[in-house]
């Protein structure tokens, strides 16, 4: 008998947990809707089961929803006790929930709820329910968020303001409970920084208290928090840290202290960011970005190399069709989903997720293709967002980023397709889109891809010529073009987002320059560091001063100062300087291509497959243990299979 779970309408946790997160932000006394369509989970479902009991036993169906149970020519109701003869049965438990999700949960010598259930929302289209580890006792409650918890005391407590400052020496996220006395309100002023947290108007997250009030708020972001009040040093005040248990499967350390610290903010960073979802960050709107996500799911790759909060995220922004706008209502962040659904497969090699999720993105795809223009490019229909980066970009008519990027989705379906056996019908749209990318965005004399072809202006940015290397779009002598006269052209505009940063390092990396994006890290994120930064920033502008760092949109605070695209160094430094990544489906081949760049020594731990690798340099002296099969060491063009269990040593030349 296998581990009894908790069984839902397959893709309703996450549905209903992603609604839940959307409806959460506030900012400045305002509950903030979220800005696009949010699906919400399956009223009622129907769980079946053929089984066979082996002696006479019992089940106890237990559920907070309403419902009834079929079971041997009977309508039976829940959470009942119900006797089961020896031998062969069918069983259906429906539920309806209107205010949450139904779900159920069986655990009798005779009978469990786990994954060898169907569901349906009586379509007639039964599915594998969904289920998860976390849930596996009749006391859990799927629409529950089960987070671990540790209180967390201030380092420092001071007078300011007419109240009373705590600093908690860190940022942090969790319920803050607070003791109001009768007939005397307490102001609470939630702060990143110090400067926010004494501002009340202008704080993003502030709240006036009275007894009535629950004293347990909102779990929410903060460094700092104010107490306003009469004899606010009275008032008690606790604070805790909200979580999830994920394990560190990655580590990384170098002759450089400052990158060693850099490390491990950027993984704070990462495990703060990573909840129900991957969030974008903690304090501003923490909704479910998909461009955000799309990079945390390859940092959680390799720091986490756990998919729990990947396919959780993928749930959640696939949603359920049909689909009315674009994810995020962006159009690349559309691409992205599909394209990252192709990657997280080939790194885990999980054919019942990708089966689970599969018709949703086939109608993804479908949505996408249905609003391109007549030449099949990606154009802006009403209420769609061509984003790309904030930077200087020309986005008059189809824009070059955006034609790539569906040309990856192309290829992507085309992947999933034949990993699922079914017809390959993309990759002659790759091959078509192909040629009139090359045909009306290249620009010979530039040697480069120009952004748009309708304005006249023939502008050429950094973002559209790093996908066209990053997704390995530029072949041959284009591609050496694009690097000399887009990737490595200092009259270009730069990127100034850590969002967009990390692609151009990735670029960077991939063509050899692995020691410009090792300065960049030391430069950028250590230059957050030395402005007293604790977790990774929104952006960082070297040239800003003080509280100039917080502003953003408009608002004095409205800069993330936790957000989970600054994690970028975790992934640069285990897939480029380390040199680990997948080679086949699974990770069941891969390759160890260490390259130190600017450091002397380093020793890294990366996870790949079920496995890991460690990685050792002091130089000239390498060393390299991997503890799975399917692995292969490559050091100045010789390839070297690795066994697993065994050192290999290697000397690495100076640059």
């Amino acid at each position: 008998m296998s581990q009894a779970k908790w069984i839902w309408y397959q893709g309703d946790f996450e549905i209903y947990h992603h609604m839940l997160l959307s409806c959460r932000r506030q900012e400045k006394g305002c509950d903030y809707p979220c800005q696009w369509h949010i699906s919400r989970p399956e009223v009622s479902a129907s769980f079946r089961r053929e089984f066979t009991a082996d002696r006479d036993g019992e089940i106890r169906v237990v559920t907070r929803s309403k419902g009834m149970v079929r079971f041997g020519g009977r309508l039976l109701p829940v959470n009942k006790t119900i006797p089961v003869p020896a031998g062969e049965h069918k069983i259906s438990v429906e539920l309806y929930d209107i205010e949450k999700f139904p779900a159920c949960f069986i655990d009798s010598p005779v009978l469990v709820t786990d994954e060898r259930w169907t569901a349906e929302c009586f379509d007639r289209r039964p599915l594998p329910v969904g289920c998860s580890p976390m849930f596996t006792s009749e006391r859990d409650d799927p629409s529950v968020f089960p987070f671990d918890y540790e209180d967390r005391a201030p380092e420092r407590i001071e007078d300011a303001e007419g109240g009373v400052l705590y600093d908690f020496g860190k940022e942090t996220f969790g319920p803050v409970t607070v003791g109001v006395p009768e007939n005397a309100p307490v102001t609470l002023v939630y702060g990143e920084s110090r400067e926010e947290a004494l501002d009340p108007e202008n704080a993003l997250i502030r709240e006036t208290l009275t007894s009535s009030d629950d004293p347990v708020r909102p779990a929410r972001a903060f460094r700092y928090i104010f107490v306003k009040a009469e004899n606010a040093r009275r008032i008690p005040l606790r604070a805790a840290y909200e979580f999830l248990p994920l394990e560190d499967k990655a580590s990384f350390r170098c002759d450089s202290a400052l990158v060693n610290r850099i490390w491990d903010v950027c993984a704070y960073t990462f495990h703060l960011n990573s909840r129900e979802f991957f969030l974008d960050g903690i304090k501003r709107d923490r909704w479910v970005w998909s461009g955000d996500a799309y990079q945390s799911f390859m940092i959680a790759r390799y720091l986490y190399n756990d998919p729990s909060v990947t396919e959780r995220t993928v749930r959640a922004l696939l949603g359920k069709p049909p689909y009315r706008t674009h994810v995020n209502t962006i159009n690349d962040y559309s691409a992205y989903l599909i394209i990252a659904v192709w990657e997280h497969y080939f790194a885990g090699g999980d054919e019942a997720f990708l089966r689970s999720v599969w018709p949703r993105v086939k109608e993804l795809y479908d949505f996408i293709v249905s609003r391109l223009d007549e030449n099949g490019f990606v154009v802006p229909r009403h209420g769609d967002w061509i984003f790309i980066d904030w930077g200087v970009l020309d986005k008059d008519g189809p824009h070059c980023a955006e034609q790539i990027l569906l040309w990856q989705v192309y290829r992507s379906m085309a992947r999933l397709a034949a990993a699922l056996g079914e017809e390959d019908v993309y990759t002659v749209r790759a091959q078509a889109l192909f040629g009139k990318i090359n045909s009306r965005f290249w620009d010979k004399e530039k040697g480069a891809y120009l952004d748009s072809f309708t304005s006249g202006k023939r502008f050429v940015s950094r973002q559209t010529n790093v996908f066209a290397v990053l997704f390995d779009f530029a072949e041959g002598k284009i591609r050496d073009s694009v690097i000399e006269n887009a990737i490595l052209n200092p009259d270009l505009p730069q990127i100034t987002t850590p969002y967009f940063k990390l692609y151009e390092l990735m670029a960077l990396c991939r063509i050899g320059r692995l020691e410009t994006a090792q300065e960049y890290i030391e430069s950028y994120w250590g230059g957050m560091l030395a402005e007293g930064a604790t977790s990774v920033w929104e952006a960082y502008d070297p040239t800003q001063r003080g509280a100039e760092h917080y502003a953003m949109y408009g608002s004095d605070f409205g800069k993330s100062l936790c957000h989970a695209w600054g994690s970028g160094p975790i992934l640069l430094l285990s897939r480029y300087c380390a040199g680990v990544f997948p080679t086949s489906i699974g990770g069941k081949t891969f390759r160890v291509q260490p390259d130190p760049g600017k450091y002397r020594a380093f020793e890294a731990q990366v996870p790949v497959g079920n496995g890991s690798v460690r990685i050792t340099y002091s130089a000239p002296e390498l060393t390299v243990c991997a503890d799975v099969p399917g692995g292969t060491l490559v050091v100045e063009g010789r390839e070297t299979a690795l066994e697993p269990g065994k050192r290999y040593s290697e000397t690495v030349p100076d640059a």
